[in-house]
């Protein structure tokens, strides 16, 4: 038995269940289509996006954004974009995608910014150079907010200068060891001067409600804020991306993309690590 799949960037061929892997290079592909993974979250599967604009320069994108898995709503219904290339969603993985030529269809798309160098470049890593950043801005920057999304974000009167407080700590995370002590977040906050405003993205209300009632800072949230809604979510991403600084949880690309979509590069810190990843330490 013969398979050739494309997964994340390899090449991957299955020869009677021997794997041999090969890496992909930087090419134009007229047509890409995209198998996200259900549990993909908004920012991994942006950054499958973003890394496959980049990275084959097609004509037509095209991704199986499954909105019955971690994210709830379709990218039409959260995004508004203007990409170079065309770009159709579908609910359904269609059975005519295939390899050639010109179609490429790549499972796992990578979900985090990997330059043609093979390098990851995430915040936590600090390589992130203002090179990079341009050339990447040239996508991100023409991903914008749904008219949904707009409407909440217009709900929330923000000062002109606020912190970032994204804490991504949830159920779904606390399985693999990555939820931290929110009280590494609370030190994150003292550093500022007493002041100071922060701006909370939280995954629940009970952690939110732990930063409110720990600390002496002025912390805003959205407004009657719905925590399992997706417009929700989208509206603390762009809002964050307008913040003079950004305190982002370790390993989340939600805050990560969050500061990707700011117009100007915001300063930031990263609080936690991945020294309890379960999946990190079984391999």
């Amino acid at each position: 038995m013969f398979e050739k799949k494309y997964v994340t960037r390899w090449l991957v061929y299955n020869f009677c269940g021997m794997k041999l892997k090969l890496k992909t290079k930087p090419e134009h592909i007229d047509t890409v289509n995209l198998v996200l993974d259900d549990n993909y979250g908004i920012g991994n599967r942006i950054f499958a996006i973003v890394n496959a604009i980049k990275y084959y320069t097609p004509k037509n994108l095209n991704f199986y954004w499954n909105k019955n898995g971690w994210v709830s709503q379709s990218f039409k219904d959260l995004f508004d974009c203007n990409f170079e290339c065309s770009v159709s969603e579908f609910n359904e993985i269609p059975k005519n995608w295939t390899n050639s030529k010109t179609e490429r269809t790549i499972y796992l798309p990578q979900a985090s910014i990997i330059t043609p160098d093979w390098v990851e470049r995430t915040l936590s890593n600090g390589n992130i150079t203002p090179e990079i950043r341009k050339i990447y801005r040239e996508v991100f920057c023409k991903i914008k907010p749904s008219k949904q999304a707009e409407e909440r974000i217009q709900s929330i009167s923000l000062p002109e200068s606020f912190i970032a407080l994204q804490v991504r700590n949830a159920a779904d995370w606390d399985k693999y060891g990555r939820n931290e002590n929110l009280d590494i977040f609370l030190d994150e906050i003292n550093k500022y001067p007493p002041e100071t405003v922060f701006y909370i993205s939280a995954m629940n209300k009970e952690t939110s409600d732990y930063i409110k009632n720990n600390c002496k800072y002025k912390i805003l949230e959205l407004p009657d804020k719905n925590y399992k809604s997706m417009y929700d979510a989208v509206a603390d991403l762009y809002i964050m991306s307008r913040a003079k600084e950004g305190i982002y949880s370790f390993g989340s690309t939600f805050g990560e993309l969050a500061w990707w979509l700011a117009e100007e590069e915001q300063k930031y810190s990263i609080a936690g690590s991945d020294k309890n990843w379960k999946w990190i330490k079984n391999n």
